[in-house]
């Protein structure tokens, strides 16, 4: 089975919730502003984000909504300059160096010219730290499928590199925000005494600026 293949059986069979579902309620209110025309969601899981925005649509390996379109976004079936906003929820840790830069380049391609593209990733991971060692082949590989690990001074320089220019970026704790909508409200007081609100996200607004 090709990698491509191999991975979209991962996520057809994965019955946990997806990262990008639990924090998509935080992500709509953060970039509210920044969402206009059409909507695309470039790796949309279960479709948890698009079913909240109206004029909404996904890509997926996997679709497990009718809203997602089955594609890889390396090349995706949608025409130039197509969307006026482009989400990207928990999704760029997953992907290859190669990948990486193929996806941001057909991201840029479906976006107009003065779109937004919308993103989160863990922040700052220790991707050596969250591996695990299979007990009967003894391979080890990342737990959640991470390959990539990102900062505030690498996600700048891989997106302006692509042509964006960087709106907003911010590493917070959108997971503790998220199952604690009242708690967040005091979240630097209580930040030491739960842990809950340590930044392990980090959110990005940038501008197709061509």
């Amino acid at each position: 089975m090709d990698p491509e293949n191999h991975i979209a059986e991962f996520w057809r069979k994965n019955k946990c919730e997806y990262a990008g579902d639990v924090v998509s309620l935080e992500v709509i209110r953060l970039s509210k502003k920044y969402i206009n025309g059409e909507v695309l969601d470039a790796g949309a899981g279960s479709g948890s984000l698009i079913s909240k925005i109206p004029n909404a649509l996904g890509i997926d390996l996997a679709p497990k909504d009718s809203k997602i379109i089955k594609g890889d976004i390396t090349k995706m079936p949608f025409e130039d300059k197509r969307f006026g906003t482009v989400f990207a929820t928990e999704v760029l840790e997953h992907l290859s160096d190669d990948i990486l830069e193929a996806s941001l380049k057909e991201i840029k391609r479906v976006l107009r010219p003065g779109g937004f593209f919308i993103l989160t990733v863990p922040y700052n991971e220790d991707i050596e730290k969250n591996k695990i060692e299979c007990p009967k082949c003894g391979e080890k590989f990342h737990k959640w499928g991470h390959l990539q690990s990102f900062d505030e001074n690498k996600m700048k320089h891989i997106l302006e590199d692509k042509g964006f220019k960087i709106v907003g970026i911010k590493a917070l704790p959108l997971s503790g925000m998220a199952k604690h909508r009242f708690l967040k409200h005091f979240k630097w007081l209580i930040q030491k005494a739960t842990g809950r609100f340590y930044p392990t996200n980090l959110f990005v607004i940038s501008k197709n600026e061509s």
